[in-house]
C-alpha cells in the first residue's frame, strides 16, 4: 500500500504527530457529511459589508498611446509618462494599519495594442534606499516595486510582475484568491533607477505572453494591484488596501477600463544546445544535446507548447534532503516548460505545497515524477549502483495545450520517456537492463462563475501513467466557493485512483472564516482510503486517513511596543481504517515583529500518545509515546548589511529520548552586488528510532551537523556568478534494539537478535554547485555550471572532518555544462 512505501529524508521543522486515544473516528458518511454541509452554509452566507476599510475607487479608464516608443531603463523621462494619469493613493499593508503613506508613490499605466507600461516614481531620502541585487525570483530585503495583472477582471487567475532597485526582476502566476506562485517566468522588461528625490521603475508587460479572454465588446476591463517596498523599515505599501490579514485580494483589485485587445498571434521557438562532461562516468565522457521548446499562441485564449529532445538537468540544485522515514518529502519543480501555464492544473491551495492551516501537499499531478528515476526493473537480485539509482530518466519530448471559452477553462499535457539503461550486478556479476520509458497524460477543465460577485466554480482532473508493468489512472473533482466579501472560502475535491485494477477513494475539504481582518479561523477534514494511489504522476504524503485539522490565525498590528504580533493555534487528529489515532497534536506559536525590525519566534507544540503505523511497512503497529516540543529563533533586521538569526529547539523522541537542535544564519552584504550567506544547524539526538529490517527497530545516539553557504556575485542585474554548497553528516550509534508486536503494541525490546553485526552507522552528502548565468534578452540565457555531489558510504568510526573530506573527494556527481538557451520569434 501506498502508506508503506519507504522514503529516505530528515527535516527538522515542527512535526506534527499523532497521540493515541481510544476515542471512536467518525464513520465515512459522518465525516463526508461534514464538507457538504460546510459548503452549503458558505454558499448560502449572507452577503455584509467587506472587511478591508481601503477599498479601490471606481473603475478607471486608461488612455491607449499606439506607437510610442518608450526605452525601458527606470527612468520616466519621455513625453507619453508625462502625460499619463497618476494614481498616488497607497496606504501601508505591512503592517496592515491602512495609514496614509509618508512619502509619495506616484504611479502612471497606459497601454499599446502590444502591451502594458507601468512606471512609478518613488519618493525617498537618500540614506533610507536600499538596493541590492538577486538572481530572478528571489526575495531578500531591498527596496522595489510590484504590480499584479488579472486579465480577465473578473478574479479568475492573474500574473504578478516585480523590478527590485538595482533590476532584479520578479514575476510569477496568482490563483484565488492570495495564491502566489513564483514558478512562472514571462518574456516581459523591466528596470529601476536613481533619480533625483527618490527612485523610479518602469515595466513593459506585453498582451501576448499572458491568456486572456475572447473579447467580443468594444471595452474591456482588467483587475489592477501594485505595491512598493520599503526595506528600511520593513514595511510594504499599496493600492488598493488589501493587506494580507484581509481574506480578499484578486476578486478586489481595482478595474482598469481599456479597449479591447485582441493580440496578434504570437510564435516562439527556444532551441537550445548544451554540452556536458562527466567526470563520473567511465572516467570521463562527453555529452552533447540539442532541442528545442515551442510556444504557439494562435489567439489571446488558446496556448499549444512543446519540447523536443529536452535537457531539463544540472543548471538547478535541489537542497540536500537526509530522509530515513517512509515519509516522501515533496520537492517542487524547477523545469520552466512545465512552469509554463501549469496554473491550470492547480485543483485546490493544496497543490502548491505544504501549508500549516491544510497540511502537506495533495496533488493529482506532480510534474516532478516525469523524468523522475526509472521503475524498478522487477529483476531479482539486481543491485544498481548509487548513480543508477539516482539517474533521472531522458524525455523524448511533452506537449500542452492551454486554452479559455467564456467562463470554461481546459487544458492538456502528455509526456514521453526514452527507454533507460540501468547497469549493476546480480549475484556479483555485472548485468544490465534495458527499462522502458513511462508515458504521461492529463487532462483539465474547470468551469467558473463570478457574475453574482462571489466566485463558484467546478472542475475535473484526469491523470494516466502507462507503463509495460503499470497502467495507473486517477480523477478528481473539485468546487470552490469564495463568498462576495472574502469571508468565507471553501475548496473541495473528490480523489478516484485505479492502479493495476485496484480502486481507491479520497476526499477533502478546507473551509476558512475570516469575521474580520487580522482574524481567520481555517478547519481541513481528510478522507484517504488505504487503497488511494496516486503517487505515481501526483502526491500524496499517506494513504489510509481519516481526520481533520482546526487553525487559528491572529495578526495585530501598530501597538506601542510592537511593530506586529501574530498567534497560531492549531488542532490536528486523524485516524486510520482500523479506528487507531494515527495523528495527533496541539501546536502554539507567536511571532513578534519589533519596532526595530528584530524578530523573535517561540513555539510549544504537543502531541499524545499515538499509533506508528507506517514505518514498519506491512509489519505491524506500534504506539508512540506522548511527546513535546518546543523552541525559539531571534533574527535582526536583514536589510542592514549585516543580519544574524539563531534559535534552539528541543523535542522529545518516540520512546522517551530527546533532541536538541541549534542553528544560526549569518548574512553579509556590503554591497549591492554581493552577498554571502552562511547556515550551520546541529542536532543532539538521543533515542532515534529506525527500522532495521521488517519488525526490528533500533535506537540511536546521533549527531548530525549541517552547514551552507551561498555566494553570490553580479557583474550585473542580468550576469551573475553563484556558488552553494550544502553537506550533511551524521554519526549514529546503536543504544537499544526493540521489536514490533505480533498482535500490535508497545515495542518490545530485542534481547534475542544476535548482536554479531553492529548497527552503527554514518551518513555524509555532499551538493556544491558553481554557476555562471547571463541573460540575455527576456527567457533567453547563457550556463556555465559545474555540479558536484557525493553520498558516502556508512563510516561511523571516522569524525566529521573526515566524513566531510571524502564527500568532497568521493565524488558520484561531476559534471561540467555549458548550456545556451535563445528566444526567437514574435
Amino acid at each position: 500500500m501506498q502508506k508503506h512505501k519507504r522514503h529516505f529524508s530528515h527535516t527538522t521543522q515542527a512535526r506534527e504527530d499523532n497521540p493515541l486515544r481510544t476515542v471512536q473516528p467518525p464513520y465515512l458518511t459522518r465525516l463526508m457529511f461534514i464538507p457538504c454541509l460546510l459548503l452549503a452554509l458558505a454558499c448560502g452566507a449572507t452577503v455584509s459589508t467587506p472587511v478591508s476599510a481601503a477599498q479601490p475607487t471606481d473603475t478607471l479608464t486608461l488612455q491607449r498611446l499606439d506607437g510610442v516608443k518608450i526605452k525601458i531603463d527606470g527612468k520616466l523621462d519621455e513625453p507619453a509618462w508625462q502625460g499619463a494619469p497618476i494614481i498616488n493613493a497607497m496606504v501601508v499593508l505591512e503592517p496592515d494599519t491602512l495609514a496614509p503613506t509618508p512619502w509619495a508613490t506616484d504611479v502612471r499605466v497606459f497601454y499599446t495594442d502590444k502591451g502594458m507600461y507601468v512606471g512609478i516614481y518613488n519618493e525617498q531620502p537618500e540614506d533610507t534606499i536600499v538596493e541590492r541585487l538577486s538572481p530572478r525570483d528571489s526575495f531578500i530585503s531591498r527596496d522595489g516595486n510590484s504590480f499584479t495583472l488579472d486579465p480577465t477582471g473578473t478574479g479568475l487567475f492573474g500574473y504578478w510582475f516585480g523590478v527590485n532597485l538595482g533590476g532584479s526582476l520578479q514575476d510569477g502566476t496568482v490563483l484565488p484568491e492570495r495564491q502566489f506562485s513564483r514558478q512562472w517566468d514571462g518574456p516581459w522588461n523591466g528596470a529601476a533607477a536613481r533619480v533625483e528625490g527618490g527612485w523610479s521603475t518602469e515595466f513593459f508587460v506585453p498582451w501576448s505572453m499572458m491568456t486572456m479572454p475572447e473579447v467580443t465588446a468594444a471595452r474591456q476591463n482588467v483587475g489592477f494591484y501594485v505595491s512598493r517596498r520599503v526595506a528600511y523599515n520593513n514595511q510594504r505599501w499599496g493600492f488598493p488596501g488589501l493587506p494580507r490579514t484581509t481574506p480578499v485580494f484578486l476578486s478586489t483589485l481595482q478595474k482598469l477600463e481599456i479597449e479591447g485587445i485582441k493580440p496578434s498571434q504570437q510564435f516562439n521557438i527556444f532551441p537550445y544546445a548544451s554540452t556536458s562532461y562527466d567526470n563520473v562516468a567511465s572516467g570521463g565522457k562527453d555529452t552533447y544535446k540539442a532541442g528545442a521548446d515551442i510556444f504557439w499562441r494562435p489567439s489571446s485564449n488558446l496556448q499549444v507548447s512543446a519540447t523536443l529532445n529536452p535537457d531539463f538537468g544540472n543548471v538547478e540544485a535541489d537542497n540536500v534532503v537526509v530522509n530515513l522515514t517512509a515519509i516522501e518529502p515533496f520537492f517542487p519543480e524547477r523545469r520552466a516548460f512545465f512552469l509554463e501555464g501549469n496554473e491550470i492544473f492547480n485543483t485546490s491551495p493544496r497543490s502548491q505545497g505544504s501549508s500549516g492551516r491544510t497540511g502537506p501537499p495533495v496533488t493529482l499531478i506532480n510534474t516532478r515524477r516525469i523524468g523522475a528515476q526509472p521503475i524498478s526493473t522487477g529483476i531479482a537480485d539486481f543491485e544498481l549502483t548509487d548513480v543508477e539509482k539516482n539517474q533521472p530518466t531522458e524525455l523524448i519530448g511533452a506537449v500542452k495545450v492551454i486554452g479559455q471559452n467564456g467562463r470554461l477553462r481546459y487544458g492538456t499535457l502528455a509526456a514521453f520517456e526514452e527507454n533507460t539503461l540501468l547497469e549493476g550486478d546480480v549475484a556479483g556479476s555485472a548485468f544490465s537492463a534495458e527499462q522502458t520509458g513511462r508515458e504521461f497524460g492529463a487532462a483539465r477543465v474547470l468551469y467558473e462563475d463570478t457574475s453574482t460577485g462571489a466566485r463558484r466554480s467546478i472542475g475535473w482532473l484526469g491523470t494516466i501513467v502507462q507503463h509495460p508493468q503499470l497502467e495507473a489512472m486517477s480523477q478528481g473533482v473539485d468546487a470552490h466557493y469564495l463568498s462576495q466579501t472574502g469571508k468565507w472560502n471553501t475548496d473541495l475535491q473528490l480523489l478516484y485512483s485505479d492502479v493495476d485494477n485496484q480502486q481507491g477513494q479520497g476526499a477533502f475539504v478546507d473551509v476558512s472564516y475570516a469575521p474580520e481582518q487580522g482574524r481567520r479561523h481555517s478547519l481541513a477534514l481528510d478522507y484517504f482510503s488505504d487503497d488511494l494511489e496516486i503517487n505515481d504522476f501526483g502526491f500524496l504524503q499517506r494513504n489510509d486517513l481519516i481526520g481533520g485539522r482546526y487553525a487559528y490565525q491572529r495578526t495585530e498590528s501598530d501597538m506601542a511596543n510592537l511593530r506586529s504580533r501574530q498567534t497560531d493555534l492549531r488542532l490536528v487528529q486523524h485516524y486510520n481504517k482500523d479506528q487507531l489515532l494515527v495523528r495527533s497534536g496541539v501546536l502554539a506559536s507567536q511571532e513578534l515583529q519589533f519596532n526595530n525590525n528584530n524578530l523573535l519566534f517561540y513555539e510549544f507544540n504537543f502531541f499524545p500518545e499515538r499509533w506508528d503505523d507506517i514505518n514498519s511497512g506491512d509489519n505491524g503497529n506500534f504506539k508512540i509515546d506522548n511527546r513535546f516540543q518546543t523552541g525559539a529563533f531571534y533574527a535582526t533586521n536583514d536589510a542592514k548589511a549585516f543580519s544574524v538569526s539563531a534559535g534552539s529547539f528541543y523535542s522529545k523522541e518516540a520512546l522517551g529520548g530527546r533532541t536538541i537542535e541549534y542553528f544560526g544564519n549569518l548574512r553579509w552584504q556590503p554591497t549591492d552586488r554581493f552577498s554571502a550567506v552562511a547556515r550551520v544547524a546541529f542536532e543532539d539526538t538521543k533515542g532515534w528510532l529506525l527500522q532495521e529490517d521488517k519488525r526490528e527497530f533500533t535506537t540511536f545516539d546521533a549527531r548530525r551537523w549541517s552547514p551552507e553557504l551561498e555566494l553570490d556575485f553580479f557583474l550585473s542585474a542580468r550576469q551573475q556568478f553563484r556558488v552553494t554548497a550544502q553537506w550533511a553528516g551524521i554519526k549514529a550509534y546503536e543504544d537499544e534494539r526493540w521489536l514490533v508486536p505480533l498482535g500490535d503494541g508497545e515495542l518490545d525490546q530485542d534481547f534475542a537478535t544476535p548482536a554479531d553485526v553492529n548497527r552503527d552507522f554514518s551518513i555524509s552528502r555532499l551538493t556544491f554547485q558553481a554557476r555562471y548565468r547571463w541573460e540575455i534578452a527576456p527567457l533567453s540565457d547563457l550556463f556555465v555550471v559545474y555540479t558536484r555531489g557525493s553520498n558516502v558510504d556508512s563510516r561511523p568510526e571516522d569524525g566529521f572532518e573526515d566524513l566531510a573530506r571524502a564527500s568532497w573527494t568521493e565524488r558520484l556527481v561531476d559534471i561540467f555544462v555549458v548550456k545556451l538557451r535563445y528566444r526567437m520569434g514574435s
